[in-house]
C-alpha cells in the first residue's frame, strides 16, 4: 500500500472527516463493482450500493495498519459481506412475514365472512398465478429463482448450476421483468 493512501486511512481512522469522505470517494466504484454482483428482489442497485458504502465505511474503522498491507482487499471482503447480509434480512424479512402470520380466530367471526366459494377461488387464483409463473420462467430461471430465494447469491448460484455469475444476474432481471409484467397484467 501506498505511503499516501495509508495515511489517509489512518487519518479517517482518527477522526479526520476529510480523510473519511476522500477515502469514501476513492473507493465508491470498487462499492459498485461488487455491488453489481448481486441482485435484491424489490430493490434495485443503489439499494446495495449503499449497503456496500456501509460495508466500506465498517472496512475504514476496523483496518489494522499494523496487520495489513492490501486495505483493498479488505474493503472488499466487508464489502461484498455487508450486500450479501442486506440480501439476506430483505428476503428473510419478506418470508418472515408469512411464516410469523398466525390466524387468531377464536370467535368465527372472521371464517363466517369467507364462504367455501371464496376459499375455492383463492386457492383456484394462486394455483393459476402458480402455473402461470412456471408457464413464463424457463426451467434455468427457476433453479435460479429457487436458489435466491433460499438465500444463496450470485456465485453460490452460479457454482452450483455451473454457470457464470453474470449468467445468474441476467438470469435474475429477466425474471424480474417477467414477473413485474405478470403482476401488471392480473
Amino acid at each position: 500500500m501506498k505511503k499516501e493512501e495509508r495515511d489517509l486511512i489512518k487519518s479517517a481512522q482518527d477522526g479526520n472527516q476529510e480523510a473519511l469522505e476522500q477515502v469514501l470517494v476513492n473507493y465508491k466504484n470498487l462499492v459498485v463493482s461488487v455491488s453489481r454482483k448481486y441482485f435484491l428482489i424489490g430493490g434495485d442497485s443503489e439499494d446495495l450500493v449503499q449497503e456496500g458504502m456501509i460495508g466500506l465505511f465498517k472496512a475504514i474503522r476496523t483496518f489494522d495498519l499494523n496487520k495489513n498491507d492490501n486495505f483493498c482487499a479488505f474493503a472488499t471482503m466487508l464489502i461484498e459481506r455487508e450486500v450479501i447480509s442486506a440480501i439476506r434480512r430483505a428476503t428473510s424479512h419478506s418470508q418472515q412475514f408469512l411464516s410469523d402470520s398466525v390466524l387468531l380466530d377464536n370467535d368465527d367471526t372472521l371464517s363466517d365472512n369467507i364462504s367455501p366459494e371464496s376459499d375455492l377461488i383463492n386457492e383456484e387464483s394462486t394455483l393459476e398465478l402458480t402455473q402461470e409463473i412456471k408457464n413464463n420462467l424457463s426451467s434455468f430461471e427457476r433453479k435460479v429463482v429457487a436458489y435466491y430465494l433460499k438465500g444463496y447469491n450470485y456465485n453460490d448460484i452460479a457454482n452450483l448450476l455451473g454457470k457464470t455469475s453474470k449468467s445468474i444476474d441476467n438470469a435474475l432481471t429477466r425474471i424480474k421483468k417477467k414477473l413485474n409484467y405478470l403482476k401488471e397484467r392480473l
